[in-house]
Order: structure tokens, then sequence, then C-alpha cells
């Protein structure tokens, strides 16, 4: 009866996780759309529409936010720190070289000859902020809670499940985005960098490498189906503070929420 009781609480809390993690991938979607998608930022960007989405949907729901939700499921130990990907510094560093160099040698293989090197560097800060949102609220929140919630299945069950539903919510979610992004032959193929970004979070358990690995695969997307990449062929300083402030908001609420308000637990 002990037993049951307590299988009983354990799964009520992780079905509360998964609908506090739906509750923000839904808000973050729609923010995305209001700002992004509504205003066809991608194609005709502004540095006041720019910012205005970036702050908004991408730093204070997909970052702040959204860990601010982890925070709440780290206390009540719907999820853990390591699921999460919130590591040491010493397996950071260690993961977030290997990112690098894979990602690196991808862009190395992939890049069109005709694209120079600044407008690769500038595409790459202008996709960082939003794969920083993504990887928070597709994987460490919605993937991790999935998991949870199938834990009784068995680890790799769970672990499938975790992998799956990041996978489709962060193809789903483009819906909220500009065309190309928004339509179904383009999720469906967003589909594959999802599997691949799910196998190297669900493995390496780390955050800041997995948002730097997933970073890399949206690059060459992003610039190809540019109208006009030249606008990217130039530094881009507001862009390069913009980067600054989504970094600064991501290790700012992984120190003072997930990582102060788990402690003594």
């Amino acid at each position: 009866m002990n037993v049951s009781a307590q299988e009983l609480k354990i799964g009520s809390k992780a079905t509360t996780a998964v609908l506090w993690s739906i509750a923000v991938y839904l808000l973050w979607t729609l923010a995305t759309y209001l700002l992004e998608s509504r205003m066809n930022l991608y194609q005709q960007p502004t540095i006041a529409g720019r910012y205005t989405y970036v702050l908004i949907a991408n730093v204070v729901i997909g970052t702040i936010a959204a860990i601010w939700v982890i925070r709440s499921l780290l206390s009540s130990e719907s999820v853990t720190m390591t699921q999460i990907g919130f590591r040491s510094v010493g397996r950071i560093l260690i993961t977030v070289v290997i990112a690098v160099v894979i990602g690196v040698v991808y862009v190395s293989l992939m890049r069109p000859a005709s694209v120079p090197l600044l407008v690769i560097i500038n595409g790459y800060a202008q996709v960082l902020p939003v794969s920083i949102a993504e990887i928070v609220v597709c994987w460490a929140l919605v993937g991790a809670t999935f998991e949870s919630l199938t834990k009784s299945k068995g680890r790799v069950a769970s672990l499938l499940v975790g992998i799956v539903a990041a996978t489709v919510f962060f193809s789903v979610y483009h819906i909220g985005h500009s065309a190309p992004f928004n339509q179904v032959n383009m999720m469906l193929f967003l589909l594959v960098p999802g599997i691949i970004t799910s196998l190297f979070y669900f493995i390496s358990r780390e955050i800041y490498a997995t948002i730097l690995f997933h970073n890399f695969q949206g690059i060459i997307g992003v610039i190809s189906n540019l109208k006009n990449p030249e606008i990217l062929n130039r530094p881009l300083y507001p862009l390069y503070f913009l980067v600054l402030l989504s970094i600064v908001a991501l290790v700012g609420a992984d120190m003072s929420l997930a990582r102060r308000g788990t402690r003594g637990h």
C-alpha cells in the first residue's frame, strides 16, 4: 500500500512537471509567432524588431522563465541537475570542446565556397540566442520532464520518450517562425537535426555544449534560406551585444535560479 502511494505521488509530480513544461513551450511558441513570424523578421530584419523578439521570446520566456520553472521542478525533485544538464565546470569544458570541434568540421564540410567567413560568424551569432531558448525549452524542460514521466517504464524506454518528445516539440515549434521554417516539409526535415541534437544532449547531459552543437547545425540552413545573405557580410555590433545579453541571461539563470535554488537538496 505504501509503495503504491509513493508511486502515485511520483507520478503526480511528473505529470505536473510535464504540464508546466508544455505551458512554457506554448507561451514561447506564441511569442515567437507574434514577434518573429507575423513581422516577417527573418527576411526583413530590423534592430528594434530583432531585439524585441529575442529579448521577450527567447531571453525572458525561453531562458529565464523556463529555468525558473526548471528550478521549481528541481526543488520538488521531479527532475535532477544531471538530467537537465547543468554540470560541473570540468564537464562543461570537455563537452564544449567536443561540440566545437564537431561543429567546426561540420560547417567546414557544408559551407559553400562562395559564402564569406564573416557571414558564417554572423549567422552563428544570429542563431545563438534562439538556440539557447530551443535547448532550454525543448530539451532541458520538455524532454527531461517527459523522460521523468515514463521513468517507471525503465531507463531505455524513458530515454526514448525524452528523445522523441524533445525532437517533435522542437520541430512543431517552428510553426511559429517565418517561412520557410513554418512549412510542413521543413518541419519534417527539422526532425533530423532534432534527433541529432537529442542524441548529443541525452548522451552528454550537458546543456552549454548542446547549445553550441545545435547552433552549428542551424547556421547553413539559416544562411541558405536568406534572400539577401549579404546583410550578414559586415560587422553587426548590435547583434553581438544581443548575443552577449542572451549568454548572460543563460549563465545568470543557471547560477542564480537552478544551482542556488537546489543547494541543500
